[in-house]
């Protein structure tokens, strides 16, 4: 009776815990929202208002007509797009022939291709930045797009997921007369079909928030993406906070629809490739 309830109170415990985190997660969303709908004198009361006393909608129309959000929206869609269709294919590719095709020296051309990811992002701006003034791409979509094609983390993460595949799918497919491309396209690749998902959302919300090398490679104010188009609504001197909130709402929206469509599939990839999240 005693260990029953002890258990009983642990687990009542363990949800109090998990609620309180929840909602300690959830109030920095809570609140960006809702200051999406004050007045700029109420977006800086303090102790902080939460809840305005007239909802601002007009903040909504007044980001899509004034700050040409349009076109930020337009860029960064592509700009995602273009990288996550790119990364899923040759990223693909490059799992199954590292984990079912042998070849010489393989092993060690692994090895090399991991260690690129030891080397911070911020080391490799510089050159980046240099072959891309070279090709003019300066102030093109190119120059955001290209250089963050290659994508090792996402051929390690997806090797992971075609060495979970028994090697008799391999082995019945060839005696079936199948390639070593019909093995890659036909068999195994609607099997691994949850680390793909996992890794298309992962990709997808990276490429979506990347500010860093946008910021670097562009200047002109029609090529930007969501994410430099938020930061260079906060002014020197003054801020209109609720309608950086509502840029921030407009941003998050898809991302979180995303999310909320695969993450079933997103963390069910993630378990068999054998990473924590």
């Amino acid at each position: 009776m005693r260990k029953h309830g002890r258990l009983h109170a642990g687990r009542i415990l363990l949800y109090v815990l998990l609620i309180f985190w929840a909602v300690f997660m959830i109030m920095p969303f809570a609140w960006m929202i809702l200051t999406s709908l004050k007045t700029q004198p109420e977006s800086m009361k303090v102790p902080i208002v939460w809840l305005p006393k007239v909802p601002q909608w007009q903040n909504y129309s007044d980001v899509l007509q004034k700050y040409h959000f349009e076109q930020y929206y337009i860029n960064t869609i592509l700009v995602t797009a273009v990288t996550v269709i790119f990364q899923l294919f040759t990223c693909s590719m490059a799992a199954y022939a590292f984990a079912r095709l042998d070849f010489p020296l393989k092993k060690l051309i692994f090895m090399l291709c991991m260690t690129v990811l030891m080397v911070p992002t911020q080391m490799i701006i510089i050159p980046r930045f240099l072959i891309c003034l070279k090709l003019g791409w300066l102030n093109t979509l190119a120059g955001i797009i290209v250089p963050n094609l290659p994508s090792i983390f996402g051929a390690f993460f997806l090797r992971q997921n075609f060495m979970s595949m028994p090697r008799e799918l391999d082995e019945a497919a060839m005696l079936d007369g199948c390639g070593f491309f019909g093995i890659y396209w036909r068999i195994l690749l609607p099997q691994v079909r949850n680390g793909m998902i996992a890794f298309g959302v992962l990709t997808t919300l990276w490429c979506w928030n990347e500010m860093l090398w946008p910021l670097v490679v562009v200047s002109k104010e029609k090529l930007y993406v969501l994410s430099i188009a938020i930061a260079n609504m906060q002014g020197q001197y003054a801020t209109k906070i609720p309608t950086q909130m509502t840029a921030g709402v407009f941003a998050m929206a898809p991302m979180l629809i995303v999310f909320l469509i695969g993450q079933r599939q997103m963390l069910e990839g993630i378990a068999t490739s054998g990473l924590k999240a």
